[in-house]
């Protein structure tokens, strides 16, 4: 399949199995062979200004680098989403871990595997607590457990595993003017579904039906810093250490009984 003409890569170039600390380099392929653009002559590049093109094989523009940190008793990967004024976005790095376990050694040593971004719990409370909610469909692709949900996930795992399911989804839907109103099962189920899946709803508002999703909105934690005072690596590290443990709040809230 060829390569398109500009496209991003943002590879793992650099991780410590001990500290789980490491770095997506993100940076730039360009089809070198391509139609270039002159803007002196502000239209196609002549063949002869095209000679004078020259940029070594291993040379990649647009270099930035972004770190993470691997928790792996939590099954999760923080990483930084912005960087010295550059993205990285939260479906560019599902999309890489998607494409990295689903190569053939993977699978052949760990079985299917899933990846999936977080989505904001707030974002999942907000639709829960919707006024007029007149239907709520909780999407989870299969979650790799480990005991760490509690019998609520593992129950819908061992489901889809039985039956060779890649996906559970759940639909409530209300005719009562007031709408639905979710209890304590859906509430803890839509967390799940916001680690391995999705959360969505629609609900009235002002005598119109409107969509909610959990889609584009990832759980992230934000924060402004003089990096003359706080190192960039040091900043994170805080910043992930402060997002991993929400992570963690929020699944032993799963498997409280009460």
């Amino acid at each position: 399949m060829p390569q398109p003409a500009f496209a991003q890569q943002s590879p793992i170039t650099q991780f410590n199995s001990e500290s789980g600390l490491g770095v997506f380099s993100k940076y730039s392929e360009i089809d070198i062979d391509g139609d270039w653009f002159d803007l002196d002559d502000f239209g196609p590049a002549a063949p002869e200004r095209l000679d004078e093109v020259s940029i070594p094989e291993s040379l990649r523009p647009n270099f930035a680098a972004f770190y993470f940190k691997l928790d792996p008793d939590l099954h999760v990967l923080a990483f930084e989403s912005y960087s010295e004024s550059k993205g990285l976005s939260a479906r560019s790095v599902e999309k890489y871990f998607k494409e990295a376990l689903r190569k053939p050694r993977i699978v052949k040593k760990f079985g299917r595997v899933e990846a999936d971004v977080v989505k904001s719990y707030g974002e999942v409370e907000r639709i829960i607590q919707l006024e007029h909610l007149k239907e709520l469909k909780l999407t989870i692709r299969r979650p790799n457990t480990d005991g760490v949900y509690g019998d609520l996930a593992s129950e819908i795992e061992e489901r889809l595993a039985e039956q060779n399911g890649e996906e559970y989804q759940e639909i409530t839907r209300s005719k009562d003017e007031d709408g639905l109103s979710p209890n304590d099962r859906t509430k803890k189920l839509a967390i799940v579904a916001a680690e391995n899946g999705e959360v969505s709803g629609k609900s009235i508002v002002n005598g119109v039906l409107v969509s909610h999703t959990t889609q584009q909105k990832p759980e992230k934690v934000v924060d402004t810093y003089n990096r003359d005072e706080v190192g960039t690596r040091n900043k994170f590290l805080q910043l992930a250490r402060k997002i991993l443990t929400v992570v963690r709040k929020r699944r032993s809230d799963l498997r409280d009984p009460t």
